[in-house]
């Protein structure tokens, strides 16, 4: 079964006319898992839908460092980040960490275009753009906002194997533009054990307590990592792909309707990351669903309601650190395209797995985990969320949100 998800996130810029200095490994990976629960929060999730907040935190996380007063601590407090020198060393110890990733293609590509002439970035900022997230530099003639726009998503289709197509609309580029910030991720993953296409047969799924549509559900008896948690209300079940380096994360509501009382305890602090820690491998029988989805995300909407506001302000943005002018810049749009599939494709791993050993617990008969509701799907490079996904089997496989 493979696993491909591809998604991007562009921030426009325009002109406006006239504590603790660092984090741990863990500590940072649990500010990205809430930062994820809370943006995964705001979405519609009567509807298809798959994000990256961690996408988004890069492309936040530089523009931070642009900034100053207000804005800078409303993007400061909304990632959980404590400061400056925190973005340096957390985002390039997450950059590091995701290249060595085995077993899976994931490309995650940086890229900031610059208004032609004597526009730049601040000489700190670009310093930081290169060395911290490896972001490329390119001056374009925004003038011409068909030729900008054509440009841009040549690139990013190229970096999401042309999942991703049209991010950029040439009507948002004009004269006044002075930067595009853009982050591009492209995810392809093979299950460790793969699943028999001969067993997958159309099951109810629940789209709601009234609401029941038939799907094609696949199935698998083997041993995963599972768990349960009483206070989330969840069932968690952790399935590798080939090299057991990363992994497709669900929690499985026990309520029809649960979903939305999981992300608020997830958004409001509640540490998944020790649930993970309880899972253990044991024999489970899965049932889970075939998908699709294409999602496109106004981020202008959106981030506003985690508290980052004052970025997209024309009189007072707080983006004082962006260029090498003292011209004053507001962002004018932001947008984030994903897409994911998943299906029965895939292969056997050729090497044994390897991990922690842990206590099993004795059972007579396997856990069943049947993903017949709305659930939380997370792709993950060991504990850091790369995708999230709500499929919604019945409804339109592409939404606008």
């Amino acid at each position: 079964m493979w696993i491909r998800a591809s998604l991007c996130i562009s921030v426009v810029f325009a002109a406006v006319q006239t504590v603790k200095s660092n984090m741990d490994a863990k500590a940072l990976s649990s500010s990205i898992a809430q930062f994820s629960a809370k943006f995964c929060n705001e979405l519609d999730k009567t509807k298809n839908v798959v994000s990256s907040p961690l996408s988004a935190e890069f492309v936040l996380a530089l523009v931070a460092l642009g900034t100053e007063g207000q804005a800078h601590s409303e993007l400061l407090t909304s990632l959980g980040i404590p400061s400056d020198e925190a973005i340096r060393s957390g985002f390039s110890s997450v950059s590091q960490k995701l290249k060595s990733v085995k077993g899976i293609t994931l490309d995650i590509a940086n890229k900031v275009y610059i208004k032609d002439g004597g526009y730049d970035l601040n000489e700190e900022l670009k310093v930081d753009a290169v060395k911290v997230f490896d972001a490329g530099l390119e001056k374009v003639n925004f003038d011409d906002g068909a030729a900008a726009a054509n440009t841009i998503n040549q690139w990013v289709e190229s970096k999401t194997n042309k999942k991703i197509k049209e991010l950029i609309s040439s009507d948002c580029l004009n004269q006044d533009t002075r930067l595009v910030l853009v982050n591009a991720l492209y995810f392809k993953g093979q299950w460790s054990n793969q699943f028999d296409p001969n067993n997958t047969i159309e099951q109810p799924f629940h789209i709601n307590e009234d609401t029941t549509v038939d799907v094609p559900m696949m199935y698998r008896e083997g041993d995963y990592w599972y768990g349960e948690s009483e206070e989330l209300g969840v069932q968690l079940l952790r399935i590798n792909y080939v090299g057991n380096e990363a992994s497709m994360l669900i929690l499985l509501p026990n309520e029809i309707n649960g979903l939305n009382g999981v992300l608020d305890k997830l958004a409001g602090g509640y540490d998944l990351l020790a649930e993970l820690d309880k899972m253990y491998e044991t024999k489970v029988q899965v049932s889970i669903p075939k998908f699709k989805i294409e999602t496109e995300i106004d981020l202008g909407e959106l981030l506003p309601k985690l508290g980052i506001k004052q970025i997209f302000c024309r009189g007072d943005s707080g983006l004082t650190k962006m260029l090498n002018v003292p011209e004053s810049i507001f962002v004018s749009k932001a947008v984030q395209k994903a897409f994911i599939e998943v299906n029965e494709e895939g292969a056997e791993a050729a090497a044994a797995t390897a991990g922690l050993v842990r206590t099993r617990r004795m059972a007579t008969l396997p856990h069943r985990v049947v993903v017949d509701r709305p659930a939380l799907w997370c792709v993950m490079a060991g504990s850091l969320p790369l995708v999230t996904a709500v499929p919604v089997p019945g409804r339109a496989p592409r939404d606008e949100l």
